[in-house]
């Protein structure tokens, strides 16, 4: 039995291993089986765990990235339908609103009526630099992308319009971090791309462009012409088994680590599950604050949203509105009977009858409404809306409001004071006008004044030249000053409007009159209009005494009449030529008519050749004396010399005063011509003394230029002559009838300095008895013009005899010049008049010729 039991010891511990081997190859091999299939289906379980997580991220994202396309498409659809035909009221406040609150815009560009308006201005370089296509109306709306300067990439959003079309630039990065795809991007393989359609054209892509794994989740967001790609798969087991054949490849390792792998191989599936578990939850985190960024960004703009259900007429209010409405804590589910009811009574009816077909068809709107809220304060709503069916195909539209209340207060205010303006601006205009014609009218005889006439002239020559036979005629009154400085300035004044009347009496219907000045007029004239008519009767008309206020004057009046000939006569031209003409009146005495020729402007280049030649003559010693002696008839000696200006001209040889002295006035040339005669006379008088025959006394002539010179009592203080040894002969001309003036202080000036004063060409002029009276000059020379006429005429010899007379009341010594014959030498001394002078006893001589005169001549011959 021992034996037997021996024998089966062996039998059975083999039978033993053998069970134990076979058992243990069992137990391994299904531990490794189990461990393959175990993993292979842990992974498989995994895998789908995944799937699943990337399905519920890429319907998420693509819902997010729905709302913000379709807030953005929204906007810009009801900016562009806003701005089409109305006008440009609101739109910067309507667009800053809409870019504060979208921050993945990064511009609005309006293109309308040929101009473009980018906001913000800031980027309108660079915006109008993006290379968009001039596609049609009916082309894709969405172009890009385009890179901008800072190196972002953009889309263009274009909604077209009959007017033009608006573009919103988007940033294509900054919307996907907007619904935070960028930020999940680390943890999830994904790929975003979006696509125009029709056409297979890639506009833009982020992530993993163009992602190929099998089990990839894809998702479609279409926004008009393109389509949005959101594709997410999960990432692969870092340690899992992939194949059948690695996995028989690994048994027998695994089979030698059977108690080990297991435990590995689980402890490896649980990290990789939390770490999935932890994106999961960032990527949830990221989905559920989506909603609070975009509620934050449309809090900050003051924007709500709605939604309305077509079907059930039930709309979906955002807190803002409920704000908006000062609803805060009702029902976000309201109804549009109820939205109905907040309006302003007067907009209530315009809305029940609202059709949101009719909107659906049109594409959307944009309405403004009135609302009172439940404290009774009124707001204005601008209101923006677009139809969409969800993802049930339900029809429903969603829109945004937001308060214009402060905009709308700003534009009632604007257009108030813009009406004011518009009111201030009419009464300016009248005021102006009023102003104007004040301004063009003459206040004492109420016809035009010189700028109405200016005014008025231009009109005539609009077209570059006078038209032919234009007339200009200038009037100047005859004698007016006179009447002025006797009779006073208000009765002159009454002379100036009766003349005024008197003009425009004699004009016709197309003539113009004008008062240029003092006593100065201007007609303008056309070709159809009798001017010598006109000039011919104002001038009988003033030929006679005038009785003006129930006082009698006399009054004449010159007119110098220039005509347009041709096109080349400009306004310019024809009143230079007037004005030539009427000088020439003037010069011809008074109620002269002259009408320009060719002949008056040779005369005046002459006058101007002249006026040359005088300059150049003081200024080169040309001017000299030529002396003229006074003799006493009783004695026949010589009591005195007069001391003659002459002008040595080169060409013409010697020129007496009468050709230069009036040239020499208008340049103010006089007081050099008087001094250097002075000059002379002085010289002649020590040059007499040392021949041998001294000078009794000399005269000089002496203007009233001379007068007015600051230096002249100076100059003749420093001059020592013995008294009365010179006389100034004083024009008759010099205004001396006014008392106290400059010139008698400087008369009775020059008295004190041992000089005597004369009164020259006395008769000639205007002088008054009150004017002799203030100057009480030593002697006065009767004017050679009276002289003349004595010998054949009664009348003017009584004339000088009165002169002599009056002369003696003063007891004033009296000279007769312009003797040039025996006749007028008796008769003068007859009348007491012996102090003569004249060509009857001696003409003008030079220097030399004088001294050797008074060496030879001791009396008449």
């Amino acid at each position: 039995m021992a034996l037997l039991k021996n024998a089966r010891i062996p039998r059975d511990r083999r039978s033993t291993i053998r069970l134990y081997a076979a058992l243990t190859v069992l137990f391994f091999a299904t531990l490794a089986a189990g461990t393959v299939f175990g993993g292979l289906a842990i992974r498989d379980a995994i895998r789908q765990e995944r799937h699943e997580q990337a399905q519920a991220r890429a319907e998420g994202f693509a819902k997010a990235l729905k709302s913000v396309l379709q807030l953005t498409d929204n906007v810009g659809r009801a900016l562009s339908e806003a701005f089409d035909d109305d006008g440009l009221e609101g739109y910067d406040s309507s667009v800053n609103a809409y870019l504060s609150s979208a921050p993945w815009t990064r511009a609005v560009i309006l293109n309308r009526d040929g101009a473009t308006r980018v906001s913000p201005q800031d980027l309108s370089v660079a915006m109008r630099a993006l290379p968009v296509p001039d596609d049609g109306a009916d082309q894709r709306k969405i172009f890009g992308p385009f890179e901008l300067p800072n190196g972002e990439r953009v889309l263009v959003y274009r909604y077209s319009f009959d007017a033009g079309n608006l573009e919103l630039v988007v940033g294509f990065e900054a919307i996907l971090e907007a619904v935070g795809l960028l930020e999940l991007e680390e943890t999830t393989q994904l790929s975003v791309r979006t696509v125009a359609t029709p056409g297979p054209d890639e506009l833009a892509t982020a992530g993993e462009s163009g992602l190929a794994v099998e089990d990839a989740i894809r998702e479609d967001v279409r926004v008009d012409n393109a389509t949005w790609t959101i594709s997410v798969a999960p990432r692969a087991l870092s340690d899992g088994l992939f194949d059948w054949g690695r996995a028989f490849r690994l048994a027998a390792g695994l089979l030698v680590i059977a108690f080990v792998a297991p435990f590995i191989a689980l402890l490896l599936l649980f990290r990789a599950r939390l770490r999935d578990n932890v994106n999961i939850r960032k990527s949830m985190m990221a989905v559920d604050n989506l909603p609070r960024h975009l509620d934050v960004a449309l809090n900050a703009s003051n924007i709500g949203l709605w939604e309305h259900d077509l079907e059930t007429n039930v709309q979906i209010w955002d807190d803002q509105i409920l704000r908006i409405y000062g609803i805060e804590g009702e029902s976000h589910v309201q109804t549009f009977e109820s939205w109905c009811a907040r309006l302003h009574p007067d907009d209530q009816a315009r809305f029940r009858r609202f059709s949101w077909e009719d909107a659906e068809n049109d594409k959307g709107f944009l309405t403004e409404y009135r609302i009172i809220t439940p404290g009774g304060l009124e707001k204005t709503i601008r209101s923006a809306g677009n139809a969409y069916r969800d993802a049930d195909g339900k029809r429903k539209f969603v829109g945004v409001n937001w308060d214009v209340s402060a905009d709308k207060a700003l534009q009632e205010a604007l257009a108030e004071a813009k009406a004011r303006a518009e009111e201030q601006n009419v009464a300016l205009e009248e005021a102006r006008a009023r102003m104007e014609e004040i301004a063009l009218q003459d206040t004492l005889t109420g016809i035009p004044n010189r700028r109405h006439f200016e005014k008025r002239l231009a009109a005539a020559q609009a077209g570059g030249a006078m038209p032919e036979g234009m007339n200009i005629v200038l009037i100047d009154l005859d004698g007016f000053k006179t009447i002025n400085d006797t009779m006073g300035h208000f009765f002159g004044d009454d002379v100036l409007r009766y003349a005024a009347e008197t003009f425009m009496k004699n004009l016709g219907p197309d003539d113009f009159l004008a008062r240029t000045g003092g006593d100065e007029f201007v007609a303008l004239m056309p070709a159809t209009s009798d001017v010598e008519n006109f000039a011919a009767t104002v001038t009988a008309a003033f030929s006679k005494p005038l009785r003006i206020d129930g006082r009698s004057c006399r009054l004449g009046v010159s007119l110098g009449i220039a005509t347009a000939e041709d096109s080349s006569d400009t306004a310019s031209d024809l009143l230079i030529k007037a004005d030539l003409a009427l000088y020439e009146a003037k010069n011809r005495g008074r109620g002269r008519t002259v009408n320009y020729t060719s002949n008056l402007m040779a005369k005046t280049f002459a006058l101007k050749r002249l006026a040359d030649e005088l300059q150049e003559a003081v200024e080169n010693g040309e001017i000299t004396a030529h002396y003229q002696p006074i003799f006493d008839v009783r004695t026949s000696t010589i009591v005195g010399v007069e001391a003659l200006a002459r002008w040595q001209h080169p060409r013409r040889g010697v020129l007496e005063p009468k050709a230069f002295l009036d040239v020499a006035e208008q340049l103010g040339l006089l007081h050099a011509i008087d001094d250097t005669v002075f000059q002379k006379a002085v010289a002649v008088i020590e040059r007499s003394k040392a021949a041998g025959v001294p000078l009794p006394g000399i005269s000089v002539n002496i203007s009233s230029q001379r007068l007015r010179d600051p230096l002249l009592l100076d100059q003749l203080a420093s001059i020592n002559l013995p008294p009365d040894t010179v006389h100034f002969e004083l024009l008759e001309s010099i205004p001396f009838d006014r008392p106290d003036t400059a010139l008698i202080k400087t008369v009775n000036a020059i008295r004190k300095l041992g000089i005597g004063i004369d009164l020259d060409d006395f008769g000639s002029g205007y002088a008054s008895l009150v004017g002799l009276n203030q100057v009480r000059p030593d002697r006065l020379k009767i004017a050679g013009q009276l002289i003349a006429p004595i010998t054949g005429s009664e009348e003017s010899l009584q004339i000088v005899e009165t002169i002599v007379r009056i002369a003696r009341t003063f007891n004033i010594g009296v000279i007769c010049e312009g003797v040039t014959s025996k006749a007028h030498y008796k008769k003068l001394e007859a009348l007491g008049c012996f102090l003569q002078q004249g060509y009857y006893f001696s003409r003008p001589m030079d220097e030399d010729q004088f001294i050797d005169f008074m060496r030879t001549r001791s009396g008449l011959e």
